[in-house]
């Protein structure tokens, strides 16, 4: 897979070449970067096989490819070429825009290199160049994946030129996502601190969910059933100029039917060059500052502030003595808790995925599209509790998400201090970690869905949300009870997907599976308040079960 993606990199060598880039320098790190992912890849889990870490890259790889292949339907019976395209150019680029926030971010703003790269010979612009080319990498993969099945539909309906063409706004759609986003870190460089720049981009990047998943939205809100069916357009709007998606379906259409007037010409125009300018912007304003940034990242120390006093008991003590039983879960929860507040890169990895699985229902919840006012909308989301309980098991999933993280560190060499630590049974460090995140993540999204629910469904809806989040509590302990376990902070960070797929698996089917139950249950009264109660009991028994889990089931690298 390296020897493809460099054989690549050499085709576009005058391409690079023209962007004052010192060729052989990024090759050469590039594929220093690429082999060095493959590594970490490859001693995972006490020497797994590669393929087995690798494996969830290709089967991303694969959903990505069937979820387009389902989509790609759509081409072929749509009327409207503007309104289908810019629907698939929206999705592609809402999936790719995704991936590089939640997975990538963190290669972006690395610093691990800086100690080898920045005392060489190396100019900021190939040092920049490199590391967003080593992004492309991954996504050009992912592109190519959402691509392939829109582009052989084309070819079908259009012929073979115009699904070349698809192919080249398609690259043009990769570029232009990865570039801007890189201008938005960029800029935000330039009026922050190293100091405060820590602190304020995990802040930023949810900011940028909203704006690509919105983004996304928007495009699939303009367009309806009647667009796509029957050939009906929408009409041309001035801020039609400024949503990408909108220019590549409307170049398509200029593509396919050969018609050319002053609108058309300015949509196909700013196809072709925006993504260009942007590279421009980046490679020629930008680059200069960006390496010195990322080293002040690191460089920029902490002010250690030496207390006058003995520190007053803090948030996390006092719940701590609230939610746990023994002084071992106590300091597991204090633990945990502190560090999801103090490390940037946790923050990094986690908070732009869960905006996204906060902002998908409440996504779901405005399907109404434009049939009504905003408050006929809503009075027909109340004629359909089952769209609430959808919400209810979707937010939960934010537990599964943060058990996904929390045993991953960059200091993972450190979990040997587990191990040395007269510890007889790690569940009780296991059990005061869950707890720590269900009372700092799960429980303030609890308070808030509350709410939402009540304003839409009313408060009789309450006790279907305990229901669900008990649920999905058991769920998650009887998995962990069953399955093996790793202690938080211990393992290596996965960047290519991680060891615990079949778990995660299982935990969506069986969610899934008993909220359709739920559904059912809810219609027959006061059946969802009496297994509620079953439920707390299962839940304190099976913490308890929990508590009691012994080495042979703690995994450690």
């Amino acid at each position: 897979m390296i020897n493809f993606y460099i054989k690549i990199l050499f085709l576009l060598r005058p391409i690079f070449l023209r962007l004052g880039v010192n060729f052989e320098q990024l090759a050469a790190i590039v594929e220093v970067k690429l082999k060095m992912d493959n590594r970490r890849a490859r001693f995972n889990q006490w020497n797994k096989k590669q393929s087995e870490s690798n494996g969830t890259f290709f089967l991303t790889l694969g959903l990505y490819f069937l979820m387009a292949s389902a989509f790609s339907v759509f081409i072929y019976f749509s009327a409207s070429i503007t309104a289908v395209y810019s629907l698939v150019f929206a999705m592609m680029m809402f999936m790719l825009a995704m991936t590089l926030i939640t997975d990538f971010s963190a290669v972006i703003l690395d610093s691990n290199d800086n100690a080898v790269l920045l005392p060489r010979p190396i100019d900021d612009r190939t040092l920049l160049i490199a590391r967003i080319t080593h992004i492309l990498m991954y996504l050009l993969s992912m592109m190519l994946a959402l691509a392939i099945p829109f582009m052989v539909v084309t070819m079908l309906k259009y012929g073979v030129l115009v699904a070349i063409s698809f192919l080249i706004i398609s690259l043009l759609s990769l570029i232009l996502i990865v570039f801007l986003t890189n201008i938005f870190y960029l800029v935000l460089m330039q009026f922050t601190s190293e100091e405060r720049l820590r602190n304020v981009i995990n802040s930023f990047q949810i900011v940028l969910t909203f704006i690509f998943m919105g983004g996304y939205r928007l495009v699939a809100r303009l367009v309806n059933i009647e667009a796509l069916m029957n050939g009906v357009d929408t009409k041309v709007q001035w801020w039609h100029f400024l949503v990408p998606p909108i220019w590549m379906g409307n170049s398509m259409n200029t593509i396919i039917k050969h018609e050319f007037d002053s609108t058309k010409f300015l949509f196909l125009f700013l196809t072709l060059t925006v993504p260009f300018m942007v590279v421009f912007l980046v490679n020629n304003v930008f680059s200069g500052v960006f390496n010195q940034k990322i080293a002040g990242m690191d460089i920029a120390k902490r002010q250690e502030k030496t207390p006058n006093k003995v520190a007053e008991k803090g948030l996390a003590e006092t719940l701590s003595s609230i939610f746990t039983g023994t002084s071992m879960e106590r300091g597991a929860f204090e633990f945990v808790w502190k560090i999801t507040s103090r490390d940037r890169k946790f923050k990094l990895r986690i908070y732009p995925s869960l905006a996204y699985l906060l902002i998908y229902p409440i996504f779901m919840i405005g399907t109404g599209r434009n049939e009504g006012s905003f408050q006929q909308q809503i009075e027909h989301l109340r004629e359909s509790t089952g769209m609430g309980i959808v919400v209810i098991y979707l937010c939960g999933t934010v537990l599964l998400t943060i058990r996904s993280q929390i045993s991953q560190s960059e200091d993972f060499k450190a979990a040997w201090l587990y191990e040395l630590a007269p510890i007889s049974r790690p569940g009780e460090i296991l059990s005061g970690s869950l707890r720590a995140i269900m009372v700092k993540f799960l429980l303030p999204i609890t308070i808030l869905l509350s709410i939402v629910l009540s304003i839409i469904w009313g408060v009789d809806l309450l006790d279907d949300l305990l229901f669900g989040m008990l649920t999905i509590t058991n769920l998650d302990l009887l998995l962990s009870i069953g399955m093996s376990n790793e202690l938080p902070f211990s393992t290596e960070i996965k960047k290519n997907g991680g060891g615990s797929f079949i778990r995660n698996m299982a935990y969506v089917f069986l969610a899934g599976t008993i909220g359709i139950i739920h559904y059912f249950m809810m219609q027959v009264p006061y059946v969802i308040g009496v297994f509620m109660l079953i439920q707390l009991a299962l839940a304190l028994f099976l913490f308890k079960k929990y508590r009691e889990v012994g080495w042979e089931k703690v995994r450690m690298e």
